[in-house]
């Protein structure tokens, strides 16, 4: 198994995974439900994972005792652990496939999250892109019209001993928002 770097536990993901499933479902409830809006799973999926940025830094930040930094913008990678010097992208699909920029594919570690439509179910495992290269798959170099390259999920299994699974299955109890 890879080690992970950043000192980053089951319990801390888990964490993470309740403070943002509450934030979605009142996003739904008090947005999107409310003013009947329609919005695409990918943008939902981005959304995710800019809140999950923002709920991973203060989390990670107050656990590991040192600042776990955000991005800043699109240049700057989705956080970074200023103590080790280590970079992390975190990666959300509602399927069964990642995909990223074609050319702006970061060799770092990647926090993959899979999460279902109400944002109660998920699959969160971490993956050092750097040691597993070849895992992004190009959509260019296949003949492909469409520009991103792709992650199958079937490919953590296949790695599954060797990168660590946080999450298979995680369902939140709750949804009240404080």
């Amino acid at each position: 198994m890879q080690d992970n770097p950043f000192g980053i536990t089951r319990e801390m993901v888990l964490e993470v995974l309740k403070e943002s499933s509450k934030a979605m479902r009142f996003f739904t409830d008090n947005f999107k439900k409310k003013y009947n809006i329609k919005l695409s799973g990918k943008l939902l999926s981005e959304t995710f994972s800019n809140l999950l940025e923002q709920i991973c830094s203060k989390i990670f930040s107050g656990r590991l005792g040192y600042e776990v930094k955000k991005a800043t913008g699109d240049n700057t990678p989705d956080l970074f652990f200023t103590k080790i010097k280590m970079p992390m992208e975190i990666k959300v699909t509602s399927g069964q496939v990642w995909r990223g920029g074609e050319f702006s594919k970061r060799a770092s570690w990647h926090l993959m999250v899979s999460r279902n439509e109400e944002f109660n179910e998920f699959f969160v495992c971490l993956v050092n892109m750097n040691s597993n290269s070849g895992l992004w798959v190009s959509s260019m170099q296949q003949g492909r019209d469409y520009y991103a390259p792709s992650f199958k999920k079937d490919k953590i299994f296949e790695l599954q001993k060797q990168i660590p699974i946080f999450v298979h299955v995680y369902a939140p109890t709750s949804y009240s928002v404080d």
